[in-house]
């Protein structure tokens, strides 16, 4: 986000020692109020047969890339190094990330949960983040992404469909492609052309509407619009502990999730393909979304 920010409590994570005055802290200790604990835990009956993946989603072949920081990018922070080289199997991931439309399709399925709005982290207009407030209009269009879910009705949705939220590697080597680039379409500078950031305009934009900044393979939204949650828990010092190399996972626990991409809230430099960070699985967050990979 556009300042890093400490673990405390159990809301967010990022390096440590930097925590912003508008972004609300709990107090290490306190749990998160009951409201957010329910809707964070509970989950639908499911039913007997998963929805399957969307018909565009893009086919990735197996394949070994450099996974990390660039050499010489200034923006390199220490959780992106250092650079290892991953094998990854075939998989196949979501064109565009999951939007309201696809979401209400699946609580109307029964395998998905209602979205707890109210316990909602919200960008405010007066440029803070609070819990509960009504996100801006247009911000729950049908064709926009879903926001405000927590990871584990994240989760649940790919499971519906037959899939799962990304691994960390797999979302990198998404936004990378086969070139090692700085940003998912390459190294130019990110314009609003390219992606929702911050100086675009507020809130999302409908997915797939910066098409110039797709991937090589086309994934779209890969950069801005909404961070996206993946599978991984958060480490800062994953990199340095991959004990393998086919398809690694971060740690096996942890206080938060891996989100990737950046949204319309961050600035350029949070647009990197390498850039990680870390957000709280409890709860929902305005400026954060996902989409689902599949096995192939």
């Amino acid at each position: 986000m556009r300042s890093r920010i400490a673990c405390v409590g159990l809301l967010l994570c990022g390096c440590a020692g930097f925590v912003p005055v508008d972004f609300p802290v709990l107090p290490p200790g306190r749990m998160p109020d009951a409201r957010v604990r329910q809707a964070a835990r509970a989950r639908p009956e499911r039913g007997a047969a998963p929805l399957g993946r969307p018909a565009d989603a893009v086919e990735l072949g197996a394949s070994t890339f450099e996974m990390g920081c660039l050499d010489g990018d200034p923006s390199c922070e220490h959780d992106e190094q250092p650079v290892h080289r991953v094998r990854l199997p075939a998989f196949a991931i979501d064109r565009h990330e999951v939007t309201w439309a696809r979401y209400a399709a699946c609580v109307d399925a029964g395998l998905c949960e209602k979205i707890a709005l109210p316990a909602c982290y919200v960008w405010t207009a007066d440029r803070k983040f609070e819990i509960g407030p009504t996100l801006a209009p247009g911000m729950i269009d049908a064709d926009k992404p879903v926001v405000c879910i927590n990871w584990d009705q994240a989760e649940t949705f790919c499971e519906a469909h037959g899939g799962t939220l990304p691994t960390e590697a797999q979302w990198e080597r998404t936004a990378r492609g086969p070139r090692r680039s700085l940003y998912a379409w390459g190294n130019t500078p990110p314009s609003c052309e390219h992606a929702q950031f911050d100086g675009c305009g507020e809130g999302t934009r409908p997915v797939g509407t910066r098409p110039i900044g797709d991937s090589p393979d086309g994934v779209a939204d890969l950069a801005g619009n909404v961070w996206e949650w993946v599978g991984d828990w958060y480490d800062d010092d994953a990199y340095g502990r991959v004990s393998h190399r086919l398809n690694p996972r971060g740690p096996w626990e942890g206080d938060v999730r891996v989100v990737r991409g950046g949204s319309f809230y961050d600035a350029e430099s949070d647009l990197r393909a390498s850039y990680r960070y870390g957000l709280s699985p409890e709860y929902g967050y305005s400026t954060l979304g996902f989409r689902c990979a599949y096995p192939r």
